[in-house]
């Protein structure tokens, strides 16, 4: 009789058991949704697949006449859609107007995206993009790593002009102005370009990876702009981009700067290596700039 007595105690104390553990588990359940539902709002608030935003900045500087430039980073093309998107593009750089166009780099995104796109195929896009204003040209770390010499034949063949690691003159509003390219310093290609002592302070320098700005002389050397860091392409609020692929001091990682003189460093377009952007200022875009001239007082 005291086995039969003590067996429902025990069989009691297990039904108490399995019931607030039945609630504690619905209790769980409902808070793991909650949160989980949370997190994709959270998530996608700060995903970015609208069209490319314009972004401008104004600078000021003293030996450059007035001019608008436009400067496109990081395409990363790895699918048909992406060379679609140049048409928007092409309507919002005819309604800017610019003096000159700057395409900072890394042009190849996904590589079986080339089995049937060529290089050329490619170049000839940006050329449609770009025409009829004046466009000079830096490769990125994924085109020498994809094929150097294919990016550099094509865009030898075009109207773009690639200023690897040199100096070339243009004239813009009456005024002569120098446009020098380095080479990316994230992939090796970077080499010491002095710039001409005939070009003075109306220099542009143009490359890809922001550290190859300063590995001349520690600081910018004239009005400068690069590209690569995609401005941390996720990034999050208070503590930005956990990772960001630059040596360049974190100031440099995206959007204005002056180290002596004014840099940009173009938050780009594309993605590279997670197909998403996400978080404060990592939008897919282009910049304007909107150089005025200083008069001496």
């Amino acid at each position: 009789m005291s086995y039969y007595i003590e067996s429902q105690k025990i069989e009691r104390q297990i039904i108490r058991i399995a019931k607030r553990e039945h609630g504690l588990n619905l209790t769980h359940s409902r808070l793991l949704i909650f949160l989980t539902a949370l997190l994709a709002i959270f998530i996608s608030l700060g995903l970015h697949s609208r069209s490319p935003v314009v972004r401008e900045w104004l600078v000021a500087h003293e030996s450059q006449p007035d001019m608008k430039i436009a400067v496109f980073a990081d395409f990363h093309f790895s699918t048909q859609s992406d060379l679609e998107q140049l048409g928007q593009l092409k309507r919002q750089i005819i309604r800017e107007q610019p003096d000159i166009v700057l395409l900072a780099g890394d042009f190849i995104g996904a590589q079986s995206f080339y089995e049937n796109t060529s290089r050329g195929t490619i170049v000839r896009a940006l050329e449609a993009l770009t025409h009829p204003f004046q466009t000079y040209a830096v490769l990125g770390n994924h085109d020498d790593w994809d094929s150097r010499d294919q990016w550099i034949s094509a865009f030898n063949d075009s109207k773009i002009q690639l200023v690897e690691n040199s100096v070339l003159q243009t004239l813009i509003n009456n005024k002569t102005i120098c446009i020098r390219g380095l080479g990316d310093f994230y992939s090796s290609a970077w080499k010491d370009t002095p710039i001409p002592v005939n070009c003075g302070g109306s220099t542009i320098t143009l490359t890809h990876d922001p550290q190859g700005l300063l590995e001349s002389k520690g600081t910018l050397e004239s009005f400068s702009v690069a590209g690569h860091t995609h401005c941390g392409q996720i990034a999050f609020p208070l503590i930005g981009a956990p990772v960001v692929p630059t040596t360049a001091p974190r100031d440099m990682h995206c959007g204005q700067y002056k180290k002596r003189y004014t840099g940009i460093t173009s938050g780009g377009l594309g993605t590279s290596i997670i197909p998403l952007r996400w978080g404060p200022n990592t939008e897919p875009g282009w910049e304007i700039i909107q150089i005025k001239h200083l008069k001496q007082p």
